[in-house]
C-alpha cells in the first residue's frame, strides 16, 4: 500500500537535512563495473565515501545493476551488503536505483569486461539496467521480478537504506511509454516486501503525462531537474 501523507512526512521529519549525491566508483565506467565481482574496488569506495563525509554529504545514490545480480547472485547481494557497510561506517545512507533507461554509451549492457572510457566524454560507457531487450522481452518477466524481491526482500528493514528508487529516468533515450509496464511493476514486486523504507521514481522530463505514474506510484514524491534556479523553485511549487 502507498505511504499516508502522514506518513510521509514524518519520515521526512525523522529522517532530517539529507544532503546527497549520485555515487560511481572514479575506477568505474557504469554499473556493471561498479559491482562486478572482479572489478569492485572496496578501496575507492572507502576513500572516496570517506571524502564525501568529511565533505558534508550524508546519503548516496547508486546505480544496481540486474546482469550482476542475474550473473553472481548471492555474491552480488554480498557485494552491496558490504557497500552498505562502507557507507554506514563514514555516515551515509545509501538510496539504490533498481532499473534505469539511461544507455548513454548506446548499446545494450554486457556481463564481463566493460569498455574503455573515452577521455573527456561524460558517462560514455554508461548502459541502462536491465537493458532494453531483457525490459521487453516478456518470457524475462519472472527473472525481473526475482530480482527485486530478492534485493528489496534482503534489505527490506536495513536501516542502512534511505530509500529504494525503483526506476531512474523512466522513458529516456527515447524509451518513452515503452517503460510503464516495468515502472509499474517494479513498484508492485516491491511492495510484495513491504519494506520499511519508502519507495519512489523521479519525475524528470516535465512534459510526458505518463510522468504522473511516478507521482501516483512514490510513497515519497522526487524529481530531478537540470534547468536554472527559478526554474526548479516553480517546480517545487507544483510538485507541492
Amino acid at each position: 500500500m502507498i505511504w499516508s501523507k502522514d506518513r510521509a512526512n514524518k519520515w521526512y521529519r525523522d529522517k532530517g537535512w539529507v544532503i546527497g549525491f549520485n555515487y560511481v566508483p572514479s575506477s568505474a565506467v557504469n554499473s556493471t563495473e561498479m559491482w562486478m565481482f572482479e572489478t569492485y574496488d572496496a578501496e575507492a569506495v572507502n576513500k572516496e565515501l570517506g571524502i564525501a563525509s568529511e565533505t558534508g554529504f550524508n546519503s548516496c545514490r547508486v546505480f544496481l545493476q540486474f546482469l550482476v545480480w542475474e550473473a553472481e547472485r548471492d555474491g552480488f547481494l554480498d557485494t552491496f551488503d558490504s557497500f552498505l557497510s562502507t557507507a554506514a561506517k563514514h555516515g551515509i545512507s545509501v538510496m539504490p536505483i533498481l532499473f534505469d533507461d539511461c544507455a548513454f554509451a548506446g548499446n545494450e549492457p554486457f556481463y564481463g569486461k566493460q569498455q574503455n572510457p573515452v577521455p573527456g566524454v561524460t558517462n560514455s560507457g554508461w548502459t541502462a539496467s536491465p537493458g532494453f531487450l531483457i525490459a521487453d522481452d516478456s518470457s524475462k518477466t519472472g527473472l525481473l521480478k526475482e530480482y527485486v524481491q530478492t534485493v528489496v526482500g534482503k534489505f527490506a528493514h536495513d536501516e542502512r537504506i534511505l530509500m529504494w528508487d525503483m526506476y531512474n529516468e523512466p522513458g529516456n533515450i527515447v524509451r518513452g511509454e515503452k517503460s510503464i509496464s516495468l515502472l509499474r511493476n517494479a513498484f508492485t514486486w516491491a511492495r510484495e516486501c513491504n519494506p520499511a523504507q519508502p519507495l519512489t521514481a523521479a519525475v524528470w522530463e516535465w512534459k510526458d503525462a505518463w510522468e504522473n505514474e511516478c507521482l501516483l506510484l512514490s510513497d515519497i514524491i522526487s524529481f530531478h531537474d537540470y534547468e536554472p534556479l527559478d526554474t526548479t523553485k516553480k517546480r517545487v511549487e507544483l510538485l507541492a
